[in-house]
């Protein structure tokens, strides 16, 4: 038409002649700037440019173009393309990672020139200094681009442009697009959106990216529509004015990858949506990215009342290699989805499914192959085209297709002239390396290709993952997140990396401050664990959060999943938050765990030099002491330090080999090990993880040293050790709190200087605020240490009461703050309870040594007692139970060394069958070695006093199965998720889930309490067993400890699902004391009276008058017995409130009464335990608006106590809310 002018140069001109005065482009500038231009003048613009370029510069020579944000771009575009020259859009370098991918595209394209305006020569000049030094900067808004000279012919099968790839897989390379490819591809654009001179784009889609350039750019002006446009930056910040360009220009066509559009729905505001009218649009094209059908229901339903169709949303499929669009539409239908079996498409097949099914995958139709285009789905290995209903790679064939990479001839070619088996010569394809599906003529994207994760023999799709990850934590953005595997050891581990928020970045640099926040995060870690476990069969290695704008992603904003990965395996990510295998690396590594490991050698190695020649474990038991020169001899080789700071006095030992100590010592005396475990585990830790470092600086140092012991005060007499029924307070008072109540079989307390006290705390008015954690030394006016405890084990260690009669505890001495001492508790209670577990794992050994001696040197009268069958099996026995204990407790240790996700059941489910596995190992020892076990000289009956507490400190085994079996039935239970995820055994995490599910299912079809019960006994058992074996699994696949566990545990779930024998009911307890009390008649019932040893001292002895010294105990007892009172009576609508909340939870129980419950009714009456507190609890400050903590419930037990409480704190606050008010009208 116009001689040798390229076809896009030649539309311009036709335009210019047409239309001179219609607006060609808008640009909307952050600022509010509006910067226009029109046909005439753009036309005038880029000839004057092309002049000036032809004059100087060869055709076929390579242009950069560096340009901010506005229409300069365009100009210099086109100019480039009507003179001839190559132009390679490319982003101005503002940060290091901008830099390198400018390094690389500078490399590659060599440049003669680089077009930007005089504003950025300098800068652009040292951006491309060292890659191009040859290039020319040029400013094509200066005069010295203004010249007159011939425009060259262009050809059409000439290259117009370089468009660099996103390099989503791979670096960045050039796709050489030309000026046939653009004429071809916007005709298929123009067939496929509707386009005409009536429409009116609006992007804010980057103009150096194919969807950019030829869809916003490029598009309009070969068809001849208005374009408005802004700066991805603009976008970002606002997301509103985007579609507030929809409204005032009244666009017909607007689009951007599927992040975008979710992006409006998550930051757009009500206030903002206001004034939105989107009735204009008629295209809302949604491609560059997989297109996820929650993002399409989500946009249309958030905007449905501005105006927005959902039959405008066009999902559509293109690429750089095809210029852009290969498929899109049809327009005015709206998406169309598929349900398809996540499983099946592991395999290749595709199979319908109800969306409902949890093995559903909504795949999003990206319309029929555009005009001009051909689209085959090809298996990539037999270059053949799949059947129906199979998954294949997408090839496609278009006069739209590049003719290749720049200067890549031999990885071209199997790109672009791919050819079917059998038809050599034949039609050439371009191999798109995306995967999907054909199906009535529409395509199916389900991936890529290069992205695909395989696990034995299973296709993962990676973004199956990541929305995963999306859904559950709020913070991370679509395409924020990657999902890509790493070898570790030859083994294929899937990674997980999501780009942090800054609120997570500041709560990481306050440490202890954020653990709450931490907690969270890792709680929803664990939760993805089991999610990706459970439905793709995959563990995860590692996840970790990276620096927020570090995250690698293309320049269109597509997850750069290779580049992710090899960052990641090059350690080169700036990794915020680790959790799982890149923690435990950090970790286990370096100087400071050789040094961990070394001093736990050292320390090993001289206890076995010192018990031989310094100890004696039957004295200490006889005596009831341990004597003083031990624990100085253990208090100086830094026994009593175990984790405390190296520059404090302690040994600063990773939890790995903590309890390495902790399973020699326990092999030489429970009782001493015991001791050890106490100070470290219950007293020294709380003041480690969260006491203030002066506080550290002060005390530590003699704790450390064992010139001081630790103790912990939790337990009380009608408490036991739930921290939900303690009846010690603490009361808020000027500068501190004043505590009053008792403790009970405190271990070391009368030893100790210094004790950590769990209370109920209350404020000035008498409200209750939770539990609180104090720091109590021994000296502390009104602390009184009580009578010792005569054990039946453990005699060697002293536990004893402990009064508190208004002591006071300044409040520097509080752990965390007031309310929060349950997190001291279960952080304590459960290294603790780890501790009991490497306790039992040395004395199994111990016990294991001893039979073993024994065995081989007893002859009996079938011969040697080792040959003997029972005893070949018990000591085979054995030996599988220490293997696979072992291997829990340091799995346990070493999440703890990483700060992976660890929830409490794990710890408190290794103490219970660690306690039950020694006991009956003890009891072994003294069976085997008959009369001889009897006797107090062998070791064995103090071996067997000893562990036998253990069954009951820290809590007893059946309360503690219990307790497992009721929170394995709540959803993203802790234990099954440390099974899926940190264990690395999903499919035995899923096992117990369903084994769960069905036995629950069974109790509640009963509808007997005692029925339920009974199953979380059982099933707390079963979860038990289950983390056993999967310890065994995790660290001695296929050994015999693996199978002796997987009897043990098939068997457990067999009984499990079985249930009670059918036909038996549970007795009545009050028949059951009927019985029992008829045993009087046979045997009496006999109580010793005769007094024993007279320990008092004679009154004439004493400083005061008898019984004086007993009083301040008798006033704590009878204090602390007195009922709290609550504070008035409860007004009928909170009342009903509390009520309604409680009798929700009973039926939600199956034991609702027929009925109503008396307001009066204690809660324990009712059933309630400190399990069931916290739903209540929760649902109550929700409607409240007031904090309500589980144990409140135990200190207003009863509907109207509770309800007057919430009164109370309504009052409180109302009064406080006032008094502004009134102190303005008293003046």
């Amino acid at each position: 038409m116009y001689g040798g002018i390229d076809p896009l140069n030649q539309a311009l001109l036709a335009h210019a002649r047409a239309t001179p005065g219609r607006i060609a482009y808008t640009f909307l500038h952050e600022d509010g700037r509006v910067e226009e231009i029109d046909c005439a003048g753009l036309d005038a613009r880029v000839s004057q440019l092309a002049c000036a370029l032809a004059s100087r510069f060869a055709p076929g020579v390579r242009a950069v173009l560096l340009y901010p944000d506005g229409l300069e771009f365009i100009v210099a575009f086109f100019a480039c393309l009507r003179a001839g020259i190559v132009a390679v859009p490319a982003t101005m370098s503002h940060r290091r990672r901008g830099s390198r991918r400018l390094d690389t595209l500078l490399a590659d394209a060599d440049p003669a020139l680089a077009l930007t305006v005089g504003a950025c020569r300098a800068s652009v000049a040292a951006s491309i200094k060292q890659e191009a030094g040859a290039c020319a900067v040029l400013c094509s808004d200066l005069p010295e681009m203004a010249g007159q000279g011939a425009l060259p012919e262009v050809a059409r099968g000439a290259t117009a442009f370089l468009q660099y790839t996103s390099g989503s897989t791979s670096q960045p390379k050039g796709v050489e697009v030309t000026h046939a490819n653009i004429a071809a591809n916007v005709e298929a654009i123009r067939c496929a959106f509707g386009f005409g001179p009536q429409s009116v784009m609006a992007s804010w889609l980057p103009l150096f990216h194919d969807m950019g350039l030829i869809g916003s750019v490029v598009a309009p002006a070969v068809i001849g529509f208005r374009s408005v446009l802004m700066a991805p930056a603009t976008f970002l910040k606002q997301p509103a004015r985007w579609l507030e360009a929809i409204t005032s220009y009244r666009a017909t066509c607007a689009g951007a990858p599927d992040f975008g559009w979710d992006y409006c729905v998550r930051h757009v505001t009500e206030e903002q949506k206001q004034g939105l009218d989107l009735s204009s649009l008629q295209v809302a094209y949604n491609g560059s990215e997989p297109v996820r059908e929650a993002t399409l229901c989500a946009f249309a339903e958030t905007f449905a009342r501005c105006g927005f169709s959902p039959a405008a949303q066009f999902p559509c499929y293109g690429m750089a290699e095809a210029t852009l669009l290969v498929s899109g539409g049809p327009l005015s239908r709206g998406p169309r989805v598929c349900f398809v079996s996540k499983s099946m498409l592991e395999r290749d097949r595709v199979q319908d499914c109800d969306a409902g099914s949890p093995d559903a995958r909504a795949i999003v139709s990206c319309g029929p192959a555009a005009e001009g285009v051909s689209v085959l789905v090809v298996d990539p290995g037999s270059c053949l085209p799949v059947e129906a209903g199979r998954v294949g790679e997408v090839w496609v064939s278009s006069p739209g297709v590049a003719r290749g990479y720049w200067r890549r001839i031999e990885e071209s070619a199997p790109v672009f002239r791919a050819q079917l088996a059998g038809n050599a010569g034949g039609q050439a394809y371009l191999r798109t390396g995306d995967l999907g599906f054909l199906r009535d003529g529409e395509l199916f994207l389900t991936g890529r290709l290069k992205d695909l994760l395989i696990f034995n023999g299973r296709n993962v799709y990676p973004q199956d993952v990541e929305e995963l990850v999306v859904r559950t934590i709020d913070f991370v953005e679509p395409n924020g997140c990657a999902a890509f595997t790493i070898e570790e050891n030859g083994v294929a581990r899937l990674t997980l990396v999501a780009e942090a928020d800054r609120s997570l970045v500041r709560t990481v640099a306050r440490g202890a401050a954020g653990n709450a926040r931490l907690a969270q995060l890792d709680a929803l870690v664990r939760q993805i664990r089991v999610e990706v476990g459970r439905q793709f069969g995959v563990a995860v290695g590692q996840f970790l959060f990276v620096r927020p704008g570090t995250f690698p992603r293309t320049t269109s904003g597509k997850v750069q999943r290779s580049r992710c990965a090899a960052l990641a395996q090059a350690g080169e990510l700036q990794v915020v938050h680790a959790i799982g295998a890149a923690a435990d690396a950090v970790q286990a590594s370096g100087t400071v765990a050789s040094a961990s490991r070394l001093a736990a050698d050292e320390m090993i190695g001289w206890l076995r030099q010192y018990v031989p020649r310094r100890l004696n474990s039957r004295v200490m038991d006889e005596r009831r002491t341990i004597p003083p020169y031990v624990v100085l001899d253990l208090g100086s080789y830094g026994f009593f330090g175990l984790q405390a700071p190296r520059e404090l006095g302690g040994r600063a030992l990773a939890t790995v080999d903590l309890v390495r100590v902790m399973v020699q010592l326990a092999a030489v005396d429970l009782t001493l090990a015991t001791v050890v475990g106490v100070h470290n585990g219950l007293g020294l830790r709380p003041l480690l993880r969260f006491a203030p470092p002066a506080l550290q600086q002060r005390l530590l140092p003699k704790l450390a040293s064992g010139r001081q012991l630790a103790a912990y005060a939790q337990t009380e007499p009608a408490a036991g050790s739930n921290p939900m029924a303690m009846r010690t307070r603490a009361v808020r008072e000027r500068g501190g709190w004043r505590v009053d109540g008792r403790k009970h079989l405190i271990g070391l307390a009368s030893w100790a200087g210094m004790l950590t006290v769990l209370a109920k705390a209350f404020d000035f008015d008498g409200a209750a605020l939770g539990t609180i954690a104090l720091l109590v030394p021994e000296d502390a006016p009104g602390l009184v240490q009580g009578p010792e405890a005569l054990t039946m084990g453990m005699r060697g260690m002293v536990q004893n009461a402990v009064l508190f009669d208004g002591v006071f505890v300044p409040d520097e001495q509080v752990l965390l703050a007031p309310g929060q001492g349950m997190e001291v508790a279960r952080d304590a209670m459960g290294f603790a309870r780890l501790g009991l577990g490497a306790l039992c794992l040395g004395a199994m050994k111990r016990c294991a040594q001893l039979m073993a001696r024994y065995a081989a040197r007893r002859e009996v009268g079938t011969g040697r007692l080792a040959d003997n069958p029972v005893t070949l099996a018990r000591l085979h026995e054995l030996t599988c139970a220490i293997d696979a204990l072992g291997a829990l407790v340091e799995a346990i240790a070493t999440a703890l060394d990483a700060r992976a996700p660890l929830p409490h059941e794990a710890c408190l489910a290794c103490k219970v069958i660690a306690s039950e596995l020694l006991w009956q190992t003890a009891d072994r020892l003294v069976q085997m070695l008959g009369g001889r076990g009897y006797l107090e000289t062998n070791i064995a009956p103090q071996l067997l006093r000893d562990a036998r507490v253990l069954r009951i400190l820290e809590g007893p085994s059946e309360a503690l199965y219990m307790h497992l079996g009721a929170t394995a039935a709540q959803a993203g239970n802790g234990l099954v998720q440390f099974i899926a995820g940190t264990l690395d055994q999903p499919r035995l995490a899923a096992e117990l889930e369903a084994a769960l599910a069905g036995a629950r299912v069974a109790a509640a079809a009963t509808g007997e309490a005692a029925a339920v019960q009974w199953l979380d006994y059982r099933a707390g058992e079963l979860c038990a067993w289950a983390l056993l074996l999967a310890a065994s699994r995790h660290a001695l696949p296929g050994g015999e400890a693996q199978a002796w566990a997987g009897d043990k545990f098939g068997r457990l779930r067999q009984s499990l699902h079985d249930g009670p024998a059918p036909g038996v009911a549970w007795p009545r307890a009050q028949d059951l004391f009927d019985r029992i009390g008829g045993y009087a008649q046979a045997i009496g019932d006999i109580e010793q009276l005769l007094p024993g040893t007279d320990d008092a001292l004679d009154p004439l002895l004493r400083r005061a008058p008898e019984g004086a010294e007993n009083a301040a105990q008798d006033a704590v007892e009878q204090a602390v017995e007195v009922p709290i009172e609550p504070p008035g009576a409860a007004p009928p609508s909170s009342g009903q409130l509390v009520y309604d909340v409680v009798m929700k939870w009973l039926r939600s129980e199956g034991t609702a009464p027929d009925t109503p419950v008396d307001w009066d009714t204690p809660f324990a009456d009712m059933g309630m335990d400190s399990l069931a507190t916290v739903p209540i609890a929760l649902e109550l400050q929700e409607l409240t608006a007031l904090p309500i903590a589980p144990e409140l419930l135990f200190d207003y037990p009863t509907v109207n106590a509770l309800a007057a409480y919430i009164d109370s704190r309504r009052g409180a606050l109302e009064a406080a809310s006032s008094m502004p008010a009134a102190a303005d009208a008293t003046r």
